[in-house]
Protein backbone atom coordinates (compact mmCIF):
# COMPACT_ATOMS: atom_id res chain seq x y z
CA UNK A 1 0.00 0.00 0.00
CA UNK A 2 1.33 3.36 -0.95
CA UNK A 3 0.03 6.54 0.56
CA UNK A 4 -1.10 9.18 -1.86
CA UNK A 5 1.01 12.24 -1.90
CA UNK A 6 -1.16 15.23 -1.13
CA UNK A 7 -0.80 18.22 -3.34
CA UNK A 8 0.29 21.32 -1.50
CA UNK A 9 -2.59 23.74 -1.13
CA UNK A 10 -1.88 27.21 -2.46
CA UNK A 11 -1.20 29.62 0.35
CA UNK A 12 -0.46 33.27 0.80
CA UNK A 13 -2.29 36.46 -0.04
CA UNK A 14 -2.63 35.55 -3.72
CA UNK A 15 -4.66 32.41 -2.89
CA UNK A 16 -7.38 34.32 -1.02
CA UNK A 17 -10.79 34.14 -2.67
CA UNK A 18 -13.27 36.99 -2.81
CA UNK A 19 -14.07 40.15 -4.70
CA UNK A 20 -11.58 43.00 -5.04
CA UNK A 21 -13.86 45.25 -2.96
CA UNK A 22 -13.95 42.72 -0.08
CA UNK A 23 -10.14 42.36 -0.22
CA UNK A 24 -9.73 46.18 -0.15
CA UNK A 25 -12.05 46.46 2.87
CA UNK A 26 -10.12 43.71 4.69
CA UNK A 27 -6.80 45.48 3.99
CA UNK A 28 -8.08 48.85 5.27
CA UNK A 29 -9.50 47.28 8.44
CA UNK A 30 -6.24 45.37 9.07
CA UNK A 31 -4.28 48.61 8.61
CA UNK A 32 -6.48 50.27 11.23
CA UNK A 33 -6.10 47.32 13.60
CA UNK A 34 -2.30 47.37 13.19
CA UNK A 35 -2.20 51.13 13.88
CA UNK A 36 -1.08 52.15 10.38
CA UNK A 37 -4.16 54.32 10.02
CA UNK A 38 -6.81 55.56 12.44
CA UNK A 39 -10.33 54.19 12.57
CA UNK A 40 -11.64 57.57 11.41
CA UNK A 41 -9.40 57.58 8.31
CA UNK A 42 -10.31 53.91 7.64
CA UNK A 43 -14.03 54.73 7.73
CA UNK A 44 -13.42 57.71 5.40
CA UNK A 45 -11.40 55.49 3.03
CA UNK A 46 -14.26 52.97 2.93
CA UNK A 47 -16.83 55.82 2.62
CA UNK A 48 -18.86 54.51 5.58
CA UNK A 49 -19.83 55.87 8.98
CA UNK A 50 -17.58 55.14 11.95
CA UNK A 51 -20.28 52.98 13.56
CA UNK A 52 -20.54 50.91 10.39
CA UNK A 53 -16.73 50.52 10.40
CA UNK A 54 -16.84 48.99 13.89
CA UNK A 55 -19.59 46.62 12.75
CA UNK A 56 -17.43 45.47 9.81
CA UNK A 57 -14.37 45.14 12.08
CA UNK A 58 -16.34 42.94 14.50
CA UNK A 59 -17.65 40.79 11.63
CA UNK A 60 -14.11 40.39 10.30
CA UNK A 61 -12.74 39.36 13.70
CA UNK A 62 -15.59 36.89 14.17
CA UNK A 63 -14.92 35.38 10.73
CA UNK A 64 -11.22 35.02 11.63
CA UNK A 65 -12.09 33.26 14.88
CA UNK A 66 -14.61 31.00 13.12
CA UNK A 67 -11.96 30.14 10.52
CA UNK A 68 -9.49 29.14 13.22
CA UNK A 69 -11.89 26.78 15.04
CA UNK A 70 -10.71 23.15 14.96
CA UNK A 71 -12.25 21.21 12.11
CA UNK A 72 -13.77 17.75 12.29
CA UNK A 73 -11.36 15.06 11.20
CA UNK A 74 -12.10 12.74 8.34
CA UNK A 75 -14.41 13.05 5.45
CA UNK A 76 -17.27 15.55 5.59
CA UNK A 77 -20.76 14.14 5.39
CA UNK A 78 -22.49 15.16 2.21
CA UNK A 79 -26.19 15.51 2.99
CA UNK A 80 -27.30 15.00 -0.62
CA UNK A 81 -25.39 11.72 -0.91
CA UNK A 82 -26.72 10.57 2.47
CA UNK A 83 -30.27 11.52 1.43
CA UNK A 84 -29.92 9.52 -1.78
CA UNK A 85 -28.60 6.50 0.15
CA UNK A 86 -31.51 6.67 2.59
CA UNK A 87 -33.98 7.07 -0.27
CA UNK A 88 -32.54 4.00 -2.03
CA UNK A 89 -32.66 2.05 1.24
CA UNK A 90 -36.28 3.09 1.72
CA UNK A 91 -37.22 1.91 -1.78
CA UNK A 92 -35.43 -1.41 -1.20
CA UNK A 93 -37.24 -1.97 2.09
CA UNK A 94 -40.60 -1.10 0.52
CA UNK A 95 -40.00 -3.66 -2.24
CA UNK A 96 -38.98 -6.25 0.35
CA UNK A 97 -42.11 -5.52 2.40
CA UNK A 98 -44.32 -5.92 -0.68
CA UNK A 99 -42.55 -9.19 -1.48
CA UNK A 100 -43.10 -10.48 2.05
CA UNK A 101 -46.78 -9.50 1.92
CA UNK A 102 -47.20 -11.37 -1.36
CA UNK A 103 -45.49 -14.45 0.11
CA UNK A 104 -47.76 -14.21 3.15
CA UNK A 105 -50.89 -14.07 0.95
CA UNK A 106 -49.69 -17.03 -1.13
CA UNK A 107 -49.00 -19.04 2.02
CA UNK A 108 -52.44 -18.20 3.40
CA UNK A 109 -54.08 -19.40 0.18
CA UNK A 110 -52.02 -22.58 0.12
CA UNK A 111 -52.88 -23.44 3.72
CA UNK A 112 -56.51 -22.38 3.32
CA UNK A 113 -56.53 -19.61 5.92
CA UNK A 114 -58.75 -16.63 5.25
CA UNK A 115 -56.85 -13.35 5.15
CA UNK A 116 -57.66 -10.94 7.95
CA UNK A 117 -59.95 -8.10 6.98
CA UNK A 118 -58.41 -4.65 6.87
CA UNK A 119 -60.68 -3.30 9.61
CA UNK A 120 -59.66 -6.07 11.97
CA UNK A 121 -56.00 -5.12 11.71
CA UNK A 122 -56.35 -2.37 14.28
CA UNK A 123 -57.72 0.42 12.09
CA UNK A 124 -61.25 1.47 11.28
CA UNK A 125 -62.52 2.42 7.82
CA UNK A 126 -61.49 6.07 8.21
CA UNK A 127 -57.89 5.13 9.12
CA UNK A 128 -58.15 5.93 12.81
CA UNK A 129 -57.27 3.27 15.37
CA UNK A 130 -60.22 0.94 15.86
CA UNK A 131 -61.91 0.99 19.22
CA UNK A 132 -61.90 -2.42 20.83
CA UNK A 133 -65.33 -3.56 21.92
CA UNK A 134 -65.69 -5.21 25.24
CA UNK A 135 -67.59 -8.44 25.06
CA UNK A 136 -70.52 -8.27 27.45
CA UNK A 137 -70.61 -11.10 29.90
CA UNK A 138 -73.65 -13.33 29.42
CA UNK A 139 -76.21 -13.30 32.16
CA UNK A 140 -77.22 -16.54 33.81
CA UNK A 141 -80.51 -16.59 31.89
CA UNK A 142 -78.73 -16.12 28.53
CA UNK A 143 -76.42 -19.04 29.33
CA UNK A 144 -79.41 -21.26 30.17
CA UNK A 145 -81.14 -20.23 26.92
CA UNK A 146 -77.96 -20.95 24.94
CA UNK A 147 -77.77 -24.38 26.55
CA UNK A 148 -81.44 -25.09 25.76
CA UNK A 149 -81.46 -23.91 22.14
CA UNK A 150 -79.39 -26.79 20.74
CA UNK A 151 -81.81 -29.14 22.51
CA UNK A 152 -84.76 -27.49 20.68
CA UNK A 153 -83.26 -28.29 17.29
CA UNK A 154 -83.23 -31.98 18.20
CA UNK A 155 -87.04 -32.15 18.61
CA UNK A 156 -88.35 -35.37 16.98
CA UNK A 157 -90.29 -34.91 13.75
CA UNK A 158 -93.04 -37.32 14.83
CA UNK A 159 -94.64 -34.72 17.12
CA UNK A 160 -97.37 -32.62 15.51
CA UNK A 161 -96.59 -29.02 14.77
CA UNK A 162 -98.30 -26.46 16.97
CA UNK A 163 -101.65 -25.24 15.55
CA UNK A 164 -102.39 -21.71 14.48
CA UNK A 165 -105.88 -20.67 15.53
CA UNK A 166 -109.35 -22.19 15.47
CA UNK A 167 -109.28 -23.41 11.87
CA UNK A 168 -106.63 -25.97 12.62
CA UNK A 169 -108.43 -27.16 15.76
CA UNK A 170 -111.65 -27.70 13.88
CA UNK A 171 -109.94 -29.79 11.21
CA UNK A 172 -108.17 -31.96 13.79
CA UNK A 173 -111.39 -32.79 15.65
CA UNK A 174 -113.32 -33.58 12.53
CA UNK A 175 -115.10 -30.29 12.30
CA UNK A 176 -116.27 -28.67 9.09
Amino acid sequence: MTARAQRPQPSGPKSLKGSDEAKRRAAVILEAMCGIRSTQSASEELRIALVRYYVLETRMLQAMIDGLEPRARGRKRDLEIELKKLSDENKRLEREAMRMQALHRITQRAVGVKPASKTSLGKSKDGKPAKTRRVRKQSRGERVLAALRPAESEVPRSLPAPSLGNVDRDQEHGGA
